[in-house]
């Protein structure tokens, strides 16, 4: 099922094995909120970004290396599948394995960080949470994980079904779907989060500070003096620097190696909008767009 309005919109019916590592709060790059408000429609559809296009465009690759070494043939899915008893639980798979109970999962990585040994279940966290999320929706009993790494490096592991963890992972999520179902959405757990949550729009009213607040206002404080004092050093640094550097562009060490620069670049060409509303008013004022609304935090 490829990356269309219509999968867009049935990823939204449910949650699937990309969703599972962030909703637990151990995904590096999404939070429950975010999930949350993906599947409400409250946030526009994730734009692609070079590893998730190379990792479409290695699949096929990485699928053949898989039968190459292995024999097995992987059939392609053709939709989306949905557990027949918790239909909130979704899964779009990279394909099973022809004439054998097994779960065929693709990945490519720039690194072996978090990959164990050939052969072993040892795999990253997420991706072993989103292959026991496949193996309850799929009833497969294991499933074979083929990873590339770094371009050359073509490793196969193998996950075995795990009861209980399953069983966490269908509590985990119908309490999630719950959730997202009535309106409810998880605290935040980011800067990002805050902002997403409560960043566009205030009503007027005081809080009392208790102790936590109180505490984290300290180490604000505390953070943005030191960050002063080190702005202030890498000035004074950088100053250092380009005097010596004078009205030379580069300086060296002793062997001529490249230390820092210090280049007359092109001025940039920028659109003057002042000088274009006083030439054209009219004009500038039907393509005025009113922003999205933003709060901004003050530390008195």
């Amino acid at each position: 099922m490829s990356a269309h309005p219509d999968w867009l919109e049935a990823r939204r019916t449910g949650i699937g094995g990309s969703d599972v590592a962030a909703i637990l709060g151990i995904s590096k790059y999404k939070t429950p909120l975010s999930v949350y408000q993906e599947k409400r429609g409250e946030l526009a559809p994730q734009a692609d970004n070079g590893p998730m296009r190379w990792g479409r465009y290695l699949e096929p690759v990485v699928r053949q290396a898989y039968a190459d070494e292995t024999g097995r043939e992987v059939r392609l899915p053709t939709e989306l599948i949905r557990h027949p008893q918790h239909d909130f639980m979704i899964a779009n798979i990279d394909g099973v394995v022809v004439d054998e109970r097994r779960l065929f999962e693709a990945k490519t990585a720039r690194s072996g960080d978090g990959w164990g040994e050939p052969g072993t279940d040892q795999i990253p966290q997420a991706y072993l949470l989103q292959v026991q999320h496949y193996m309850t929706v799929t009833a497969l009993p294991i499933a074979d994980v083929a990873v590339l790494i770094g371009g050359s490096d073509f490793r196969i592991y193998e996950v075995r079904a795990d009861a209980e963890l399953q069983d966490m992972l269908v509590d985990a999520e119908r309490e999630f779907w719950q959730a997202v179902q009535i309106g409810e959405p998880p605290a935040p757990v980011s800067y990002a989060d805050v902002i997403a949550r409560w960043g566009h729009a205030s009503r007027a009213g005081l809080v009392m500070a208790d102790d936590a607040a109180l505490s984290s206002l300290d180490t604000l404080r505390r953070v943005r003096a030191q960050l002063a004092e080190l702005e202030a050093e890498e000035d004074a640094a950088k100053t250092a620097v380009m005097k010596a550097l004078g009205e030379c562009d580069t300086l060296v060490d002793s062997r001529g190696h490249t230390l820092a620069t210090w280049k007359a670049q092109k001025g940039a060409r920028r659109f003057d909008a002042a000088a274009f509303k006083g030439a054209h008013p009219d004009l500038h004022a039907a393509f005025l767009r009113a922003g999205e609304p933003s709060r901004r935090f003050l530390l008195k």
